[in-house]
């Protein structure tokens, strides 16, 4: 048995992929299916802040799948798209998923505070993604991901490098380690954690110019447990740090979060 963390809605850029953590920390997925053909869905109950860095919390509660058909993909984390094995070890993918962005007020399924009043969005868009994922061994795995929103108005691009370490698996038990680290060019690290003098103007911000580079790092603890054939259950407890470019920013309330994820998904 393979443990596939459940990546945070962060928006941060997932770290607030479905979202993007903004990608909501974006990223909660599900396990990933083993086979050429296969469907997995279920639900998820996700603790988070209300955006990334904001502080505070809220639970959301939300569907989870992933299905596979031959070189056919979608899920909730990448959209829906292209996976290609590269020879024993490598996959590559291409996909189209959405970043629903992130607004200044309350939202009980969008990305957003009161304390944002004044900000506006970071507007929504169509995002493409191209991940490779290197299966080195079977408790260790190394991925590498580049998004960009397909909205010209909107251009923002964030990379991301994953690293998955198994601990122990049984029968019907696994545990895993995942260390994730994200970058964002300087119109995405701006848009979600910049203040424009328009938007100082309007809020209770001080100016503030995000440049590229590093904006966050994570580390999260899975276990994934298998009650029969079908049915299994992962819960994840990750914690975010924002630092690099972004550490200075106004609208971090705490440079260091904490997330949970609980699923329960099917397989058939």
């Amino acid at each position: 048995m393979h443990v596939r963390l459940i990546p945070l809605l962060l928006a941060v850029p997932a770290l607030g992929t479905l979202a993007v953590l903004p990608a909501r920390a974006q990223d909660a997925t599900v396990t990933q299916p083993t086979s050429d053909n296969e469907q997995v869905i279920g639900m998820a109950a996700q603790l988070e802040s209300r955006y990334p860095g904001g502080g505070g919390s809220r639970f959301a509660p939300m569907p989870v799948f992933s299905l596979q058909h031959g070189v056919l993909f979608a899920d909730q984390e990448h959209g829906a798209g292209l996976q290609f094995q590269l020879g024993p070890m490598f996959t590559l993918s291409q996909s189209v998923a959405y970043d629903f962005g992130r607004v200044d007020h309350d939202s009980r399924w969008r990305s957003g505070s009161t304390r944002l009043a004044g900000m506006g969005q970071v507007p929504d868009a169509f995002t493409s993604h191209t991940m490779l994922e290197a299966q080195f061994t079977p408790w260790l795995s190394v991925s590498a991901e580049a998004e960009r929103t397909l909205r010209q108005s909107a251009p923002r691009t964030q990379f991301h490098l994953g690293t998955e370490l198994g601990l122990f698996q049984t029968a019907h038990d696994g545990m895993a380690v995942d260390v994730d680290a994200w970058w964002g060019d300087a119109h995405y690290n701006q848009a979600w954690f910049g203040v424009t003098q328009a938007q100082a103007a309007r809020s209770d911000f001080a100016p503030f110019q995000a440049d590229a580079g590093l904006y966050a790092g994570s580390l999260g603890l899975g276990w994934e447990h298998k009650f029969d054939t079908h049915w299994t259950s992962t819960t994840q407890l990750t914690s975010t740090r924002y630092a690099g470019q972004v550490q200075g920013s106004p609208l971090l309330v705490r440079r260091t979060e904490p997330g949970a994820v609980w699923a329960i998904t099917y397989t058939y």
